[in-house]
C-alpha cells in the first residue's frame, strides 16, 4: 500500500538503520576506550580525531546534498539561520572533547551507561527552553535513569576499590565521571537547541549537518591553534596526525558516521526504535567490555543496567511501570509525525 515503509534488500530501512545505530553506538566507545588505553596506541591529539570527524562529516553531507539538490547553494542561502548553527556547533565540539577525556578514565559499559544522562538533561532543558510539558512516565523514567546511573557508579567503584589500585585510580575515575556526566549536560543542550533551530526554518537535515560541520572544523582549529600542542604544530616538532594508527582512523570515521546516523534515524526511524537501539548498545558494550577490558559485570552494575534500559522505555512511553502507570493516549504517545 502506499504506507509501506520504505524497503532496502528486503528490509525496512528503518530496521537497518537501527541496527546500524546499535553497531555505532558500540563500536564508537569501543573504539575511543580502545585508541585511549591500548599499549601502541593513544599517542595521537584527540583535538585533531575531533577535527578528522567533523572533515568527514562535511563531506558526506556535500555528497548527499549534491546527490539531492544538485547543488550546495542551500547552505548559505539564509546566512541568519546558518549563523544560528554555531551554537549546537561548539556546544558539541565541548561534548566530543569531554568524551575523549572521559574514555580514558572509565571502561566502556560505565561510560556508556553514564553517558545515557543526557536524556535527564534533554528533558529537563525541553521544559525549560522549549516548554515542554512532560507527563508522569517522562518524569519516572527521569528519576528512574538517574538511580541506574548512580548504581552503576557506585558498582564501578565497588570493583576499583576490591582491585585496591591505589587514590590515582579513583581519582582518574572521579575525573572520568565528571567529563562524561559534563559531556551528556552538554550533548542534550545542544540537541534541545539544534531542535529548537529545527522546528522553526526550513532547512533541510542535510543543510543543518553540513553547516554544523563546517563550524565544528572552524572552532575546533581555533581552539587546536590555540593549545601548546598547536604550538608545537606551527614548530614543527609534530604532526597533525602523529599516533593515527589504523585503530585512530576507525574511531574517527565512527563517530564520523554516528553524526550522519542521528539525521537518518530522525528521518527513518521512531522514537520506540531509537530507543530499543540504545538500550541493546548498552548490553553490547558492557558485554563487550567483559571480553576486551577484563571488566569484571558485578550483580549491582548488571542492576544498574536494567534500570537505566527500563528508564528509556519509560520515558519514551512503552513501559507501564507494570500497569501502575495509565499508558497514554495515541494522540500524546507519539509527536505528530510530518508527512513524507
Amino acid at each position: 500500500g502506499p504506507d509501506a515503509p520504505p524497503m532496502l534488500c528486503g528490509v525496512q530501512i528503518r530496521v537497518l538503520v537501527c541496527a546500524m545505530l546499535v553497531v555505532q553506538n558500540t563500536g564508537a566507545v569501543l573504539l575511543m576506550r580502545y585508541t585511549r588505553s591500548m599499549p601502541g596506541e593513544g599517542q595521537y591529539i584527540t583535538q585533531t580525531a575531533v577535527i578528522m570527524q567533523e572533515v568527514m562529516k562535511g563531506l558526506a553531507c556535500v555528497v548527499l546534498l549534491l546527490k539531492d539538490e544538485g547543488t550546495l547553494a542551500s547552505a548559505w542561502a539564509k546566512p541568519a539561520e546558518a549563523l544560528k548553527t554555531s551554537v549546537p556547533a561548539l556546544l558539541y565540539l565541548v561534548q566530543n572533547n569531554l568524551q575523549y577525556v572521559a574514555v580514558g578514565y572509565l571502561d566502556a559499559a560505565t561510560y556508556t551507561v553514564s553517558y545515557q544522562s543526557k536524556i535527564i538533561w534533554s528533558g529537563i532543558l525541553s521544559v525549560v527552553l522549549l516548554n515542554r510539558k512532560l507527563g508522569p512516565h517522562k518524569w519516572l523514567g527521569i528519576v528512574l535513569l538517574a538511580a541506574g546511573v548512580a548504581t552503576v557508579q557506585v558498582a564501578g567503584s565497588q570493583n576499583a576499590a576490591a582491585a585496591a589500585a591505589g587514590d590515582k585510580d579513583a581519582a582518574g575515575k572521579a575525573v572520568g565521571l565528571v567529563a562524561i556526566i559534563l559531556a551528556a549536560m552538554v550533548s542534550g543542550l545542544a540537541g534541545v537547541y539544534f531542535q529548537k533551530i529545527l522546528q522553526g526554518a526550513k532547512v533541510g537535515l542535510w543543510t543543518r549537518n553540513l553547516q554544523l560541520a563546517f563550524y565544528s572544523v572552524l572552532v575546533g582549529y581555533g581552539k587546536l591553534a590555540t593549545s601548546p600542542q598547536g604550538a608545537a604544530l606551527r614548530a614543527g616538532q609534530t604532526s597533525f596526525f602523529v599516533g593515527y594508527t589504523r585503530m585512530t582512523w576507525c574511531c574517527v570515521a565512527m563517530n564520523a558516521f554516528g553524526g550522519l546516523l542521528v539525521g537518518t534515524v530522525i528521518k527513518y526511524a521512531d522514537a520506540v526504535m531509537k530507543d530499543v537501539a540504545l538500550g541493546t548498545s548498552i548490553v553490547c558494550s558492557s558485554l563487550a567490555s567483559v571480553y576486551l577490558f577484563d571488566f569484571e559485570l558485578n550483580p549491582l552494575f548488571a542492576a544498574g543496567i536494567a534500570g537505566v534500559i527500563y528508564s528509556v522505555f519509560l520515558y519514551g512511553q512503552r513501559a507501564h511501570c507494570c500497569g501502575a502507570l495509565t499508558p497514554p493516549q495515541d494522540e500524546t504517545a507519539a509527536p505528530a509525525k510530518a508527512p513524507g
